[in-house]
């Protein structure tokens, strides 16, 4: 079981540390031990002074105090007690020495012994004092003096042990403890010193060994990768469950899937109707699908090395080759339409209409091309404007000139209708007027759809605009009982008149189906709130306004889930008393492409209460 590169860092890192931490105490040990070192010289040195201030007491009180009691005592019988004060301060320098050497029991002997005969001599003393305060004075007894003529000796043995003991003393404060202290330094540099060199070949010993095994097994993963990516055989999993063997079993799972998608890849490839090619940067066929045959009459073994513009006619080989530079230089998707030249055979050739979809890879420096034959299309493109063509001659001459007998049959004209027939004869005409409008409809999208449609701008009054409109629906808001407002306004625009006043058209008589009786209706112009044009107004100083035109009703409204799809193409809207308003479905739908031709935007919004706002903006004059 392999660690993880968690662990195996933590390795790397504790290893070195616990050392360390081992390294410190035992330089901590070290540096109590020369505390104590130092304690203990000066502690030496206390006991040396002590000593020696011992020395002097008894040096003091047997070359000064004694011989003047002896005097005293020989000539006057009186004896001087001031030796007591002597006493006294000898035993003060016994009991410090004592308490500094409490944990040297040889000292603390050799203190003991010469504080007894200390004891002897204060008793000495003290039985001389006394047997001259009794009366016995010159005449004391033999005892006494001779026990009094000892006492020099006495303090002399004295201040000989405390000559030896001061010398032990002197001795280790000399030469035993500054030698210690040395020898701990010296130890301390010693083991900080080996401690680092120690440390580093630690450090850089476990750092190569986890290191090596990691590059390792990452140098395996590398190779993998390079071998999939030249299609090689991949090398034995990685053993473990550390995240190298774990990211190895991930890349393995990732090499079988994209080995599946490129097997499912090469399978569409194959089969795909389109023809799908590779070309190298000068332009030559590196590879190609089975489908190059249908479209190229060459296999695609043929292809291989062949050049991409001789397939293309001449007449396009100079774009083609203009549109592979413009792939080359700019990424993305680009697609354009040429026409092929399909070998049939050595002599002759057939053209076919493609759509060529382009894409350049930097990585592989290769154009790819997916190539669709447009023939089809080509087909229904030509059927679509043949059906337009017949919408346009043969289907709207032959109503209109129904619609014109109508109008005449309506009018009286072809005989008195009783009122069955005047009903047929109204419902007839409005469906013709519907179908026509249907028609004109049609091929308005067409015009739109293809590219044909004209605008002729010019600077228009809304003004005049609004006042056509009113004319036009005034019919449709008496028969509905609509009340059209229209505030003045002296806005002007540059738009296509005739269209826009189709598109005002459209949104009001739409208003007017779906509005109540008794209701209002109005059509205004504003200065656009728009925060799009705003922004473009701000960054360009010579950026006009949009003005905005509004048409309100107070009708039902438009559903929630039509708001979005309203201008889509025969969408329209129903409501709870009316199934259907008539009209084709495409009104709504041509007056967002005029709009979107102006360069504007059209959308619908509910009003507060009730009623919908249809809203759309067209550039300012």
């Amino acid at each position: 079981m392999r660690l993880s590169l968690a662990a195996k860092g933590l390795i790397l890192v504790s290893i070195p540390l616990l050392f360390e931490v081992g390294v410190v105490a035992v330089l901590v040990n070290l540096q109590k031990q020369a505390e104590a070192e130092t304690a203990n010289s000066q502690r030496s040195r206390r006991v040396a002074a002590g000593i020696s201030r011992l020395s002097a007491e008894l040096f003091d009180l047997w070359q000064n105090v004694v011989p003047k009691l002896k005097k005293q005592w020989a000539t006057s019988g009186n004896f001087d007690q001031s030796y007591k004060v002597a006493i006294d301060k000898l035993n003060a320098e016994y009991a410090e020495l004592e308490s500094l050497c409490n944990d040297q029991p040889e000292i603390q002997s050799r203190l003991k012994q010469s504080r007894e005969i200390l004891t002897n001599a204060q008793k000495i003393l003290d039985h001389a004092a006394a047997a001259m305060e009794s009366g016995f004075g010159p005449a004391m007894d033999k005892e006494d003096v001779e026990v009094l003529r000892n006492m020099p000796a006495t303090i002399r043995q004295l201040g000989t042990k405390n000559q030896e003991l001061e010398a032990i003393y002197r001795r280790d404060w000399a030469d035993r403890s500054p030698n210690r202290q040395s020898e701990l330094r010296e130890q301390t540099l010693g083991v900080a010193a080996i401690a680092a060199v120690v440390n580093v070949i630690l450090s850089v010993a476990l750092a190569i060994f986890l290191l090596k095994d990691v590059t390792g097994r990452l140098r395996v993963l590398k190779e993998n990768a390079e071998r999939l990516a030249t299609g090689m055989q991949l090398r034995a999993p990685l053993q473990g469950s550390d995240e190298i063997a774990e990211a190895d079993r991930v890349f393995r799972k990732m090499a079988r899937a994209l080995n599946d998608l490129s097997h499912k890849e090469r399978a569409v490839i194959e089969n795909a109707l389109d023809t799908i090619c590779a070309v190298d940067k000068d332009g030559r066929f590196l590879s190609v699908n089975p489908a190059s045959f249908d479209l190229f009459g060459l296999e695609p073994d043929e292809l291989i090395g062949y050049r991409l513009v001789d397939v293309i006619d001449e007449s396009s080989r100079e774009e083609m080759l203009s549109w592979m530079n413009s792939l080359r230089n700019n990424s993305g998707d680009q697609e354009r339409e040429f026409v092929v030249r399909k070998r049939l055979n050595q002599q002759e050739s057939s053209y076919v209409d493609t759509l060529w979809s382009g894409h350049w890879s930097e990585v592989e420096r290769s154009l790819f091309f997916v190539v669709h034959d447009m023939t089809d299309r080509k087909e229904l493109e030509r059927a679509r404007q043949e059906m337009v063509a017949m919408f346009t001659h043969d289907l709207r001459l032959p109503l209109s000139t129904i619609q014109g007998t109508l109008e005449m049959a309506d009018a009286g004209m072809l005989g008195q209708l009783n009122e069955r027939g005047e009903r047929l004869i109204k419902a007839a005409e409005r469906n013709g007027v519907r179908m026509i409008g249907l028609i004109n409809d049609l091929l308005d999208i067409e015009k739109i759809k293809s590219g044909t449609m004209v605008l002729t701008s010019e600077i228009v009054e809304l003004q005049e605009v609004f006042n056509t409109v009113k004319l036009n629906v005034a019919a449709l808001t008496e028969e509905g009982k609509i009340h059209f407002e229209s505030p003045p306004t002296n806005l002007a625009v540059v738009a296509d008149k005739e269209k826009l006043n189709r598109v005002i058209f459209n949104l009001v008589s739409n208003a007017i189906k779906f509005s109540p009786p008794d209701s209002r209706l109005i059509l205004a112009a504003s200065i656009s709130q728009q925060e799009e044009w705003k922004k473009e107004s701000s960054q360009k100083e010579s950026a006009k306004p949009m003005i905005e035109i509004t048409v309100t009703d107070q009708g039902p409204g438009i559903p929630p889930d039509m708001v979005s799809t309203i201008f889509e193409r025969f969408q329209q809207v129903s409501d709870s008393t009316h199934n259907s308003k008539g009209g084709t479905g495409l009104g709504l739908t041509i007056c967002k492409e005029i709009v979107n031709l102006h360069g504007g935007q059209i959308w619908v919004t509910n009003g507060k209460e009730k009623g919908s706002v249809f809203h759309f903006t067209l550039p300012s004059a």
